[in-house]
């Protein structure tokens, strides 16, 4: 019965229209089409051609992952403005064989991934919060420790504040 009131409760309550949220399945489509937006822009950018004509199947492809992972092996932050979807960061669990720092303390290993901010929406400090937020889940949810691969000098300084360290070619943080 309190579980009932509890629920009530909260669905009463006003949603917060700048929050940020732990993605679940019903969040499935906000993913989506923002991966399929950070993907487009990438390869866009990287190899100066319009790959928009693939959107479609790979929103395909990421609906289908996230069907299978979201919440098992993979977990998204998302930040909402106004009630627009504007950013979202990821962590993957490992499932290869770790590296020997994971075997020390026998914890999971994750991998920030999907770290994407709409292009109008960039420095407004957004990702500092949703890494804050992904951090603390991932201390929740039994991760050792966080590695993380850019080559983005604007994204730097967003990770080393969270408190990632610069190792090779990956940043690492211990948590």
């Amino acid at each position: 019965m309190q579980d009932f009131e509890a629920l009530m409760k909260s669905l009463s309550q006003p949603v917060d229209p700048n929050r940020i949220v732990r993605a679940d399945l019903s969040h499935l489509d906000v993913i989506a089409d923002m991966r399929v937006a950070q993907q487009v822009e990438n390869w866009t950018n990287i190899l100066d051609k319009d790959f928009a004509v693939y959107a479609e199947q790979y929103r395909q492809v990421t609906v289908s992952y996230l069907r299978r992972r979201l919440n098992h092996s993979l977990f998204y932050v998302i930040k909402y403005v106004d009630d627009e979807p504007v950013a979202m960061s990821a962590l993957e669990e490992q499932d290869e064989l770790p590296p020997i720092t994971v075997c020390i303390d026998n914890k999971r290993h994750g991998w920030v991934v999907s770290v994407y901010t709409k292009p109008e929406h960039r420095g407004r400090g957004y990702q500092q919060a949703l890494m804050k937020e992904l951090l603390q889940m991932a201390r929740e949810r039994g991760f050792g420790d966080v590695t993380l691969t850019t080559n983005r000098p604007d994204a730097i300084h967003v990770y080393e504040k969270a408190g990632f360290r610069h190792t090779s070619d990956k940043y690492f943080l211990k948590l």
